[in-house]
């Protein structure tokens, strides 16, 4: 077993560990090159600041999913609610692992998503951003109830384009995937709604990169868009395209121990050109090198000239290794117990067995016309995990309250989080009893979680609702972002 598997992904950051609701680690690509981050929340105390929506710490989540042809699934999501059931999220992310598996599609495998929140109670409500990313750029996504996927290039940070549906279990009707394109030298952002409800802050402000980070490094672009959420409990996944992507490896040696150095050399500056881990790094050299001697061993008579052909290259299920020769095998002279070649002797293809304990997968196919080995080696990157925040004193909730004034308009004030919700559901139930139009005013909320996003979407599809957060105000982008724009008073009266 290749030693870099375990020990990448127990190096996950701060945190000393990656959280079970996420995933181990990261695939390293050629042509995509990902980052993770995972902030815990502030803890819950007298001096601490509740979470927005009240959820658990597994409430924010993030997947990555290999899919046949080259393509990547990305995905962030929420969980909402006072205490979702212990493993709620690990149970979403399996059934979307498994629809994305199985489908036809992308709409084919939301629409299963869709059905399996619809039946467990504990994902009612639950936001989710998707994008499928193909080896050429091209984008699939899709949201619901989840601020948008943002593009980062040279022109700055702007959303990518696309209809917002409503969250996942309540009725809504699935979200429909549209398509966008990732230009080379562009990053694709994916993140928790925490990054966009804060208080005064809007999804278009202070989302320029600083001057000091690279537009070209996934992990500073997380560490950007998580500082936006200063509580913690926030996910961001970023995966940037290369202008130029790693290319494979190929090499052609002679049939001479003396090309094992500069072998081992050139292999080790593409691994880090290529950014592979260091622990990969000293392994896949030491790989190339044994099979190289293997060859150099058995291929060939002695004195005999040929060459020998080495490839490696990043893929999604790791880093693969092949050495071919035109030559044939000699059988090895002596083995040891259980049939493992013998140490001492120098023509037992030891080198073999030294390979089996350094990389994850040993295929030898021999044929006529020579003989190919091909390794597989896991590399991935970890997710990062965070330093837990430190609340602070000027960490306390903005009082909510809802009171009815003229003409029946519902006025709220302060943060519409959890706790303010079933207050909020009695106000609008009084509210639009009859039939009658019910006006919501969020002027004044300093805060829009998404507790209360699901309660606007769980209301009865007969009630005759007009919000009204005017341009600037802290609920409009999140009401814009989550699939409820249609119920702004200014877009009903102009439409």
């Amino acid at each position: 077993m290749n030693p870099e598997s375990g020990a990448e992904r127990g190096a996950a950051g701060p945190g000393a560990g990656t959280p079970a609701h996420l995933p181990a680690a990261l695939p390293l690509l050629p042509d995509l090159r990902l980052a993770a981050l995972w902030v815990p929340p502030a803890p819950l105390g007298p001096a601490a600041l509740p979470q927005s929506d009240g959820a658990a710490p597994a409430g924010d989540w993030l997947d990555v999913v290999p899919l046949p042809g080259g393509r990547l699934a990305l995905a962030v999501g929420d969980l909402v609610g006072p205490e979702p059931r212990p493993g709620a999220v690990t149970g979403l992310r399996t059934v979307l692992r498994q629809a994305l598996y199985t489908a036809s599609s992308l709409t084919a495998a939301l629409e299963q998503v869709e059905r399996a929140a619809s039946a467990d109670e504990a994902l009612h409500g639950a936001s989710l951003t998707i994008v499928v990313v193909g080896p050429d750029g091209r984008l699939e996504h899709a949201r619901g109830a989840h601020p948008p996927a943002l593009v980062s290039g040279p022109g700055g940070i702007a959303p990518v384009p696309g209809q917002a549906y409503g969250p996942l279990g309540v009725g809504a009707a699935p979200p429909v995937p549209e398509t966008a394109h990732l230009a080379p030298g562009e990053t694709l952002l994916l993140y928790s709604d925490d990054v966009v409800e804060g208080r005064g802050r809007g999804v278009g402000q202070g989302l320029r990169p600083a001057p000091d980070v690279p537009e070209d490094d996934p992990a500073a672009l997380c560490a950007l868009l998580a500082a936006r959420a200063p509580r913690g409990g926030v996910a961001v996944l970023a995966a940037h395209r290369p202008l130029v992507p790693v290319r494979p490896l190929h090499l052609v040696l002679p049939v001479d121990p003396f090309a094992l150095s500069p072998l081992r050399e050139s292999v080790t500056r593409w691994l880090e050109a290529a950014g592979v881990a260091p622990r990969t790094v000293v392994a896949a050299p030491m790989v190339v090198s044994e099979l190289a001697a293997n060859v150099i061993q058995h291929a060939y008579p002695e004195g005999a000239t040929g060459e020998i052909r080495v490839d490696v290259a990043l893929t999604v299920a790791g880093l693969r290794i092949s050495v071919a020769d035109d030559g044939t095998w000699r059988t090895p002279e002596a083995e040891g117990p259980d049939g493992i070649p013998d140490p001492a002797d120098e023509r037992s293809g030891f080198g073999l067995a030294v390979v089996r304990d350094l990389c994850d997968e040993l295929v030898v196919e021999p044929g006529p016309q020579g003989t190919t080995v091909t390794a597989l080696l896991a590399v991935d990157r970890p997710v990062a995990v965070g330093e837990t925040p430190r609340p602070g004193p000027a960490a306390a909730p903005e009082a909510f309250t809802v009171h009815t004034g003229d003409a029946g308009v519902l006025y709220v004030q302060g943060d519409v989080d959890l706790p303010a919700v079933t207050a909020l559901r009695a106000a609008l139930l009084a509210a639009a009893a009859g039939g009658v139009r019910c006006v919501l005013d969020l002027t004044g909320t300093t805060l829009f979680a998404s507790a209360g996003v699901r309660l606007l979407h769980q209301l009865d599809p007969g009630t005759d609702l007009q919000v009204v957060a005017p341009p600037g105000s802290v609920a409009r982008p999140v009401l814009e972002l989550t699939g409820l724009g249609h119920l702004l008073s200014d877009r009903a009266e102009s439409a």
